[in-house]
């Protein structure tokens, strides 16, 4: 069966989106790391190849592109890929295998096979629904929840929301859940405890002394992309002593930093738009829900980490930061920037005013009047430069140096030459320096980053990328609305290398689906040895563009002009045959076919 064949199959056992989380959480440094001593060698690692002998390691992995590739033998691939050849695996069992390592829940047939950790993960989500019921019945009960209610109500929250995220209340008594969970149900104390709903008394051994972790406080579910409640978050309400927020513990479900508040509700209609805003807080998110504003969600108590992007970039690659107005909240909006740029998004700011974060502004102004603010969000960029210029003082030549030195680093960042080009004029009008020595000194300063790959000279590489088909490919690779503009241009048969062919047309498939041009999916679509060693290669070795759209413009072209000359040349053969052959009105009618090819060609060189 054919691999494009297999994996249609496979969507019966196991849902494409699953593979997909998998994939996102997976890290394939650490997969390889199993097998392969490999060490940091810039931002890639490198070591032997389990492939093949050597002695020089050629053996490259992208934490970034979460692909390998072996400059020595050219074997290359994804994770899933890596456990298949190390491991003697399916696909399926690679896929199960990874699932179990980065918890999660694959929905399939039960056929008697479940380990022990996938029955404690579904015994750890069933006591989260428990307790999940028991905290919403306490916060509807007309004494016991009426403070509860009461806070609710300042907060302005209507009962279709409190349902909707299944708000609750946790009591005061010490071991009310506990007592009521052992009464629901026969899960030992150890397993409540595996759960996080109760925790012991310090130093203690004694499963007696076990009390509920939540007490006196508001209640927040916290589900996993599929909708599982894997956690909770507490909130006290009034002026009891403790941290405002208590979060559940880590446990076999919930791993801080891997999930996102309130994404699956959120990512329909994050992919609709084509876009996420993120904001801070569990009110930020509901307040926004509330109000229709739905492609929203939040970080909640914790600094923005790569999984927590990872998960964003299922869905979309255009990122708004809707972060507190305070210094708190500006500098992870910062800190964010760096994160997300590191995956490829797109980042925008939405400055609100001072005093204001998205619950409040929302609440008090309305929706529409946030959405236009989210609307006229600036790129990062921009909100970056004019936060430095606001900080600082560019009336003075040292002033105005200092800026630019604070800016100028981050401009290096940026992969497309256009973009570099439109902040530089930006940053030379708002700062009052020429854009020409700005770009002399982004030149240099992209100079000294710019690191080379070194290759064993008895391994040389293949040098099949250096033409304009394999320009087209890496230029695909490198932006989705350049990848469609090309697929519009260029037609499958203009492609004269086979390779190259074939590439192009799994990637056009893909942009056809509406899915994403990414080298660690792709390569569970052929079967094609060269092709995944030609992708893995053009991932760790990606040509550098100044100009890409110009790059792409002139590459459609000599692409066009070489599949005209060579229907020439196809075209002149047949009129030499027809021509030996006495076939007079051919040979002229080709003739004139000829002529008119060659005009085009050099009416195209004209222009």
């Amino acid at each position: 069966m054919p691999l494009t064949g297999f994996l249609t199959a496979l969507k019966h056992i196991i849902p494409e989106n699953i593979i997909e989380e998998i994939r996102t959480r997976a890290n394939i440094v650490e997969v390889v790391l199993d097998a392969v001593l490999i060490k940091k060698s810039g931002k890639d690692y490198k070591g032997l190849c389990p492939f093949h002998s050597e002695k020089t390691p050629s053996f490259t992995v992208s934490p970034e592109k979460q692909i390998y590739h072996c400059f020595g033998c050219n074997a290359g691939g994804n994770v899933f890929k890596f456990l298949m050849e190390t491991q003697s695996l399916s696909f399926v069992e690679a896929v199960k295998k990874l699932a179990l390592r980065y918890g999660v829940v694959i929905p399939e047939t039960r056929s008697g096979e479940n380990n022990e950790v996938q029955s404690e993960r579904e015994t750890l989500i069933r006591l989260n629904v428990l307790a999940t019921e028991y905290f919403s019945s306490l916060l509807q009960n007309p004494s016991t929840g009426k403070a509860a209610r009461d806070y609710i109500s300042s907060r302005h929250l209507n009962n279709e929301t409190v349902g909707q995220f299944q708000l609750g209340w946790a009591s005061s008594g010490w071991r009310d859940l506990l007592n009521f969970l052992q009464k629901k149900s026969s899960y030992p104390i150890e397993l409540i405890e595996k759960a996080g709903l109760v925790k012991r008394k310090e130093n203690s051994e004694d499963a007696e002394t076990c009390y509920d972790r939540f007490r006196g406080r508001l209640i927040f579910p916290f589900k996993d992309i599929h909708g599982n409640t894997i956690g909770f978050a507490g909130r006290l309400i009034s002026g009891e002593e403790g941290p405002k927020y208590l979060n559940s513990p880590e446990t076999l479900l919930y791993k801080k930093g891997n999930h996102l508040f309130g994404l699956n509700t959120a990512r329909e209609a994050i992919r609709k738009e084509d876009r996420v805003l993120l904001v801070e807080g569990y009110f930020d998110q509901i307040r926004a829900y509330q109000h229709g504003i739905k492609n929203v969600v939040a970080t909640c108590g914790t600094a923005l980490t790569p999984n927590q992007v990872s998960l964003l970039k299922n869905h979309t690659t255009n990122v708004t930061l809707v972060f507190d107005a305070d210094a708190a909240g500006q500098a992870a909006v910062d800190r964010g920037y760096d994160l997300l740029l590191r995956q490829g998004m797109s980042v925008k700011v939405l400055s609100l005013p001072n005093g204001h974060d998205p619950d409040s502004y929302i609440h008090g102004c309305g929706a529409e009047p946030f959405l236009r603010q989210a609307k006229e969000a600036v790129p990062f960029l921009e909100y970056f430069i004019e936060k430095t210029i606001r900080n600082g003082d560019i009336t003075t030549g040292t002033g105005r140096l200092n800026a630019v030195n604070i800016i100028l680093p981050l401009l290096g960042s940026l992969s497309s030459s256009v973009e570099r080009s439109e902040v530089v004029r930006h940053l030379s009008e708002r700062v009052g320096v020429e854009d020409k020595a700005l770009l002399s000194e982004l030149r240099k300063n992209l100079h000294q980053k710019r690191s080379s790959m070194q290759v064993s000279a008895s391994q040389p590489i293949k040098e099949i990328r250096h033409n304009p088909e394999s320009y087209l490919i890496q230029l695909m690779l490198l932006d989705e609305s350049l990848a469609q503009s090309i697929r519009m241009q260029v037609t499958l048969e203009e492609y004269a290398n086979p390779l190259f062919r074939q590439v192009a047309e799994i990637f056009y498939k893909r942009m056809e689906q509406g899915q994403a041009v990414k080298i660690d999916q792709i390569l569970d679509y052929t079967n094609n040895m060269e092709i995944k060693s030609f992708l893995t290669q053009a991932g760790l070795l990606p040509i550098l563009f100044d100009n890409p759209e110009k790059a792409a413009a002139d590459c459609v072209a000599e692409i066009k002009k070489a599949h005209v000359e060579s229907n020439i040349k196809e075209l002149k053969k047949q009129r030499l045959e027809a021509q030996k052959t006495g076939q007079a009105q051919r040979s002229r009618d080709l003739h004139n076919l000829v002529r008119k090819m060659e005009s085009s060609i050099n009416l195209g060189k004209a222009h």
